[in-house]
Parts: structure tokens; sequence; C-alpha cells
């Protein structure tokens, strides 16, 4: 008999819901996160998406958020883009006791990288680096088809290096409360910015070859086989085709140039998918 389960992508823009039955998809829903409201309104926002979904017969729940998660315990840990004080807060204890059924709760990207290694295109490679460039700049590291955690399952934070990259004006304040992290001169926020103020031409100028430096470093320390590059930036046409052109016009290193670059197999599903793979 099959089972019902809901899996929701929550973002620093959006909440994406789904209702899943055998790893198939068969109802969505959307609405904003409003991330930067009182942690009361986010949680709520999260109960009333699983509510909208909700049917006699669901057995668990999975979330992605995008944050730093203890993926053991359920407690969300630290999130740069939402509101300051929407940290640790054991969000699976909340759901549980609301809704009585079991609970996932991990990093968005991570949960991302786990479907796209399970069911997605990941599968033809035994190490990739899974990122999306949206709001922020999160990752996931593959290695031999299994997910790297690091000590406190913080590896692949990777909006948060430093790096040296063009702007106009003064650098951007992260939410981490420093300059110059990666996410803020590379995301999907910070190509809106420049759009915004000048042309969406010279957004590309500028943030494609800083997503590129920042890429340019994960080849050099991980060596991946593989980029998979998701969130909203990459909605843009020809986005990825432009950056995978500079990433390969500025290596020095010719066996980068053997690097694949693709979107998420699963597209807007990867997450949900994700978050309901065991841990």
């Amino acid at each position: 008999m099959s089972k019902y389960q809901i899996a929701l992508d929550v973002g620093a823009t959006k909440i994406l819901g789904g209702l899943i039955v055998d790893n198939k998809i068969i109802k969505k829903t959307k609405r904003n996160t409003l991330a930067k409201n009182k942690k009361e309104r986010i949680i709520a926002n999260i109960k009333n998406t699983i509510h909208e979904l909700w049917l006699p017969g669901v057995k668990e729940i999975g979330i992605g958020l995008a944050g730093q998660i203890d993926f053991h315990t359920g407690e969300i840990i630290s999130t740069t883009n939402f509101n300051h004080k929407f940290t640790h807060i054991n969000l699976k204890e909340i759901l549980q006791h609301e809704f009585k059924i079991p609970v996932l709760v991990d990093n968005d990207v991570k949960c991302l990288g786990l479907a796209e290694n399970n069911y997605g295109i990941g599968k033809n490679y035994k190490n990739f680096i899974a990122l999306t460039v949206g709001t922020g700049i999160g990752g996931a590291l593959i290695f031999n088809h299994e997910l790297y955690r690091g000590q406190d399952n913080l590896a692949g934070e990777f909006g948060h290096m430093c790096i040296c990259g063009k702007w106009i004006g003064p650098a951007p304040l992260c939410g981490c409360g420093k300059k110059y992290c990666w996410e803020t001169l590379a995301s999907g926020r910070a190509w809106q910015k420049i759009a915004k103020k000048h042309s969406s031409s010279m957004a590309d100028k500028i943030i494609i070859p800083n997503l590129v430096i920042g890429l340019y470093n994960l080849a050099s320390i991980f060596n991946p086989q593989s980029f998979i590059l998701g969130g909203g930036l990459l909605d843009h046409p020809k986005m990825l085709e432009n950056i995978k052109k500079e990433f390969y016009l500025h290596t020095h290193t010719g066996v980068y140039r053997k690097i694949k670059f693709h979107k998420p197999a699963l597209s807007d599903n990867a997450i949900l998918l994700g978050s309901l793979i065991k841990k």
C-alpha cells in the first residue's frame, strides 16, 4: 500500500510544498516565506503549507530549509537570509507535535545533492558539487556517491567564502556580518541589485565573473567531475551556458575543462524529494 508523504522546500523567498506518493509528486503548492517576519509567522507559514497538502494517511514530512541545520535533532542553528531571530529553533519537534508523524529536517541544498545523486543527473558522477544560486548560495559535496557533511553538517557553506570580485560602489554586507562573501557578489539577489540600478546586461558582466571565481576555487580544492547548478539565477536565459563559457575561458588548468555543467535533472522537485531520503 502506497503511503503519502509531504515535503517542503523552505527558502528565504518562497516555500514550495509537495504531496508525494512513491517518489512522485502528485500535488504542489507555493507561498511566500516572509523570511524577515517574526519567527512565529515563518513557522505558521510552514505549518499552513503542510495543512494545505494534508490528506488522511500522510506518514512522514520532509523539510529542506535554507540554513545551517542539525539534521540529527532537526534544530535550525542559523539562517543568514531570514529574520535574525530565526535561529536555535527545533523545527522537527514543533512539527512532530503539530502533526503527530515523523519529520526529517535538513539543509535544502544537501537535500538537492542527495536527490540528484539518487535519482537525477548525479547518478552519472561519483564526485560532484551541487549549488543553488538564488537569494544566497548554498552547496552540497558528493564524494563517491555519498554526501560529505563535515564535522557539524556545515560542509558546503560556500556562499560565505570570501572572494575579491567586481562590484559597483561599496561591497554589500552579508547576513553573516562580513563583506566580500561570495553570495553577496554572485547570487541571484546580487544580480537583481545590479540589474535594478543599471541593466540586466551590466548585471551579467559583473555577476557571472564573480560566480566563476568561486567555481574555480571549488574546482581547485575538490576537483569535481561536475557542477550541478540550480536556483533562481539559473532560470535566466542562457545563464548556464554563459557561466560555463566564462569558466572554460579563464581556467588555466586544462583538466578543469573536463568538468561538466548541468542544471538539476529534477528541477524544483529535487529539494522536495531529497528531504525525504533517510540520512
